[in-house]
């Protein structure tokens, strides 16, 4: 590898490690690599092993292009292994977030927060937020029902807010399944 390519990556490493608020020593305890490794990649005294560099590109949540090269523009070509070569790994996996209603409505999102990506998180913050949103007007008009019933002294609540509540829910719920049907497919366009 060129000289010049070896700082290049240095300083990228230098630089996101910084911006991460990382010293070299915890990142090298991160990675399970000496400070001294992580100071020869740095100084561009030594180059980190592939491993090592999937194991950065996976720490700091960017492309293997993006972090050899620097380059931002190369981040949304990585294909799905196997697939048609239409979408980028990030890009099927953010809008999965939003068709997930229909098969782990608020399960996929949760564990998109948890484990995914920054800019999945996002995207998984967003879905999980927007399949609440049905689940929590359920449990208040239930609630209202519930009331209601023992307002009146009846086992059933008043068929006004019945008919009501029914026709709010199913407007909340249309309106969140088109939401996410959108936010999907714009995901799989970017």
């Amino acid at each position: 590898m060129k000289e010049a390519a070896k700082v290049r990556l240095g300083e990228q490493i230098r630089n996101i490690r910084k911006n991460e608020n990382l010293s070299q020593e915890q990142l090298g305890q991160k990675m399970n690599v000496t400070r001294q490794a992580i100071y020869k990649w740095e100084s561009g005294k030594g180059y980190p092993d592939i491993q090592n560099l999937i194991m950065l590109s996976e720490l700091f949540e960017i492309s293997l292009d993006e972090l050899i090269k620097g380059d931002s523009s190369f981040q949304g070509k990585i294909k799905v292994k196997g697939g048609t070569g239409m979408f980028s790994n990030r890009s099927l996996l953010s809008s999965l977030n939003y068709f997930s209603l229909f098969f782990a409505p608020v399960f996929f999102p949760l564990i998109t927060l948890i484990f995914g990506y920054k800019e999945m998180k996002q995207h998984g913050k967003r879905a999980f937020i927007s399949h609440l949103i049905p689940t929590v007007t359920l449990i208040i008009i239930a609630i209202a029902y519930y009331l209601s019933a023992k307002l009146q002294g009846t086992q059933t609540p008043n068929s006004i807010l019945v008919s009501g509540g029914t026709i709010i829910i199913s407007l909340i719920t249309m309106g969140v399944i088109i939401w996410n049907i959108k936010e999907g497919v714009k995901q799989l366009r970017t």
